[in-house]
């Protein structure tokens, strides 16, 4: 329903627009009307209405300074303006005012009516166009925090390239310059896992001055990957003294919101990005040094941490054997695993449930790897903590085995049919504007696993198999005198003909031009 007030001091011509409006806009309600400016806009304040037609000329406030007080504590309000004097100072002053609509009295219906349509249909598409911009956000959102997901993932098995952090701190409008990795532990079982793991996210993206990604995929122990360009040089008492803030408040707060206190691990800060999975473990190892019944619920991982063995071997060992199951190699991954295990039951003896947490970890971690890579691989349902230290052991051999010898007969039979079907896209699509996605998402695979595979097994990069290809399909349309240099640009997927000429240069070692004339000399 359209909210209408009506100003005009003369209150014949109040009722006369009260009653075109009426008969003629079902959808119209008119919820005020008032015989000055002060009135209106006591009227306005009270019933905020959508439209008000008002006249200029009334005496005491007039129209022109009523618009502008209501406009001040109410802009969103639309105004028609009235009035019995055709000049244009009266119309310059009201159009300052945003107003669009300018009626001159007697004001025929017709031109009220259109008049009132034409503002009700600008505030429709303003609404169109809000909830547009709202959708998307939420879009966007919800693409932003799959991102963060898959790219944590990434970050825990080291499969990111120096390019990827680049772009992200482009997506982010953030210049990094290193990262460092934090793990956040729920010690309460009676908290909703996900009510809390919401409640850190929006937590960390309101108090923390980094970007902090944060992998959902685990139960109860979260990474946090922040990177930052505020603590690039900084000594490590220098990086203690900046994050602890932001930890004793993230502890003090979910004290308040939930009941508990969360344990956190800090790992240290690195400038590559490679090197953030080695902050992760460091976090995680500085983690499980806390002890129950300490009173800080806090650590950094230090090097004396770093001497007893820990966090940097058990690393390296959970990324070979990630390797291992990567590369399809059975065998070698049933051994790495099989140390995994028993150094695991020497560590968590006393604790079985540490032992089921870190289980749950690795596999969650290396199932989303391999679809990562490309390979359907069923979500991981994590292990019951009732289980036996022997049925652990059994089950999750077992599922080891399974993963590996799927990757193993996927890479066989699939990988070679998957980049044959990338090629025969590419030759078949190459006057489109193709991207690696596309192309990957068109064969079913990851765009890292399918750009690896171009590497692999053809021996350049995805870029320049495609290169190659549309200059070939080059060569065979310049065989044709009657197609111009410029038509073979569009037709093989080049917008630009320069740059295309640059290309073709580059590859064949003559210039389109040159080359045309070698094979048509006058």
């Amino acid at each position: 329903m359209l909210r209408i007030m009506v100003v005009d001091d003369e209150r014949i011509e109040r009722e006369a627009l009260k009653m075109m409006i009426s008969r003629e806009i079902e959808e119209a309600e008119i919820v005020a009307e008032a015989g000055n400016g002060r009135q209106a806009i006591e009227m306005a304040k009270a019933e905020n209405p959508d439209v008000i037609l008002m006249d200029i000329k009334m005496p005491g406030v007039d129209g022109v300074e009523a618009v502008k007080e209501i406009k001040r504590e109410s802009p969103d309000i639309r105004f028609i303006m009235v009035s019995a004097f055709d000049t244009f100072e009266y119309a310059k002053k009201v159009m300052q005012q945003g107003v669009k609509e300018y009626l001159l009295k007697p004001s025929k219906k017709d031109e009220v009516i259109e008049a009132i349509r034409r503002v009700q249909m600008e505030m429709d598409q303003e609404l169109k166009e809000l909830e547009d911009k709202r959708q998307l956000e939420r879009k966007f959102n919800k693409a932003l925090d799959f991102m963060q997901s898959e790219w944590a993932v990434s970050l825990l098995v080291d499969h990111v390239q120096e390019l990827d952090l680049k772009e992200w701190g482009e997506l982010l409008d953030v210049n990094f310059k290193c990262g460092y990795a934090i793990v956040v532990e729920k010690t309460s079982q009676e908290v909703d896992r996900m009510a809390w793991q919401d409640w850190l996210k929006d937590h960390v993206n309101m108090h923390s001055a980094d970007s902090i990604l944060l992998s959902p995929n685990h139960e109860e122990k979260l990474p946090l990957f922040s990177l930052t360009d505020q603590i690039e040089g900084k000594d490590k008492n220098e990086f203690k003294t900046y994050i602890l803030p932001f930890i004793r408040n993230l502890i003090h707060q979910c004290e308040r919101s939930f009941g508990f206190k969360p344990h956190v691990g800090i790992g240290l800060p690195y400038r590559s990005v490679h090197q953030l999975s080695r902050s992760y473990y460091e976090a995680l190892h500085a983690l499980e040094s806390i002890q129950s019944d300490e009173h800080v619920t806090y650590k950094f991982w230090s090097e004396e941490s770093e001497s007893k063995g820990g966090a940097v071997a058990a690393f390296q060992k959970e990324k070979d054997l990630l390797e291992s199951i990567k590369s399809g190699d059975v065998t070698s991954a049933l051994q790495k695993f099989e140390f995994y295990l028993k150094e695991l039951s020497n560590e968590d003896a006393l604790d079985l449930n540490r032992s089921v947490s870190s289980l749950n970890e690795f596999f969650i971690i290396a199932t989303r790897m391999i679809n990562n890579l490309g390979i359907p691989m069923d979500r991981f349902i994590p292990y019951d903590r009732n289980s036996s230290s022997q049925q652990l052991e059994e089950k999750s051999t077992h599922l080891l085995r399974v993963i590996v010898e799927k990757v193993q007969t996927w890479r066989m039979v699939q990988a070679k049919g998957k980049l044959e079907s990338a090629k025969e896209y590419i030759e078949k699509h190459y006057s489109e504007p193709l991207t690696l996605e596309m192309v990957a998402s068109h064969v079913e695979l990851s765009p890292y696993y399918l750009s690896k595979l171009f590497k692999e097994k053809k021996g350049i990069t995805f870029i320049d198999f495609l290169t190659n290809v549309r200059i070939e399909k080059a060569k065979e349309y310049m065989l044709d005198p009657e197609i111009s240099v410029k038509e073979v640009c569009f037709k093989v997927g080049y917008k630009d003909p320069n740059y295309f000429s640059r290309v073709f240069k580059k590859i064949v070692g003559q210039s389109p031009k040159q080359y045309r004339a070698v094979l048509q000399p006058s």
